[in-house]
């Protein structure tokens, strides 16, 4: 266990970086550190219409990436949360894997809960220079709390929904599709093509807890 955070008190841990400014392949993501924090027991990501901002008038959302000291080959990662619109949703990934320090997207990047649905995500797993992917979808409600658990280890990716001991889906993969490469644990939460067209409302991603193990 390298990474144990409950969120009960004391803000957004430091071993998090918060995303500020402009990020990602979509022209509209742009995040703000105040958006990320901790009150009532969770760590809030919130998205919300600022007045203005290091991207002026506009969405603005929480994208953190936990520090490269606890990033791993393989890896476990399991995350209490759930999703509270308030009429809006953004484009989430909890949680991804990002390189830590090797070139995209050849180092390969693990998107286990991908998606803007409130009912289902996709796992995409991307590998080589042409960012070829493998995904898989599967169904749960977001508004509820769920534990998602991630597994990679040997080439090998497990992803469990509240039962930890059967995985929802198993994928076998090689040094191809699953490259050895350090990643470390990221939470994104989007304004792409699905950025509300006005400008009230908001949206909270809770994570209750997080924990993340790297084998001994």
């Amino acid at each position: 266990m390298v990474v144990n955070d409950q969120f009960n008190s004391g803000g957004v841990p430091s071993h998090w970086s918060l995303y500020d400014g402009p990020y990602g392949s979509g022209p509209r993501n742009c995040a703000v550190p105040s958006h990320a924090s901790v009150s009532g027991g969770a760590m809030h990501m919130l998205m919300r219409h600022e007045t203005s901002g290091r991207c002026g008038a506009g969405w603005y959302t929480t994208g953190m990436m936990v520090s490269s000291n606890y990033g791993s080959v393989d890896q476990r990662v399991t995350v209490r949360f759930r999703v509270v619109p308030n009429g809006v949703t953004s484009h989430r990934i909890i949680p991804m894997r990002w390189p830590t320090a090797d070139p995209w997207p050849a180092a390969g990047e693990e998107d286990y809960c991908e998606g803007d649905s409130l009912t289902s995500c996709t796992a995409f797993l991307h590998y080589g220079a042409s960012n070829s992917q493998v995904s898989h979808s599967y169904g749960f409600d977001m508004t509820q709390w769920h534990v998602i658990r991630t597994e990679r280890r040997n080439h090998v990716v497990k992803i469990y929904v509240d039962n930890l001991s059967t995985p929802v889906w198993t994928f076998q993969g090689n040094a191809t599709t699953l490259p050895d490469t350090f990643k470390r644990v990221v939470l994104q939460q989007e304004c792409q093509s699905s950025c509300p067209s006005g400008t009230t409302g908001t949206e909270d991603i809770q994570i209750d807890w997080i924990t993340i193990e790297n084998p001994g």
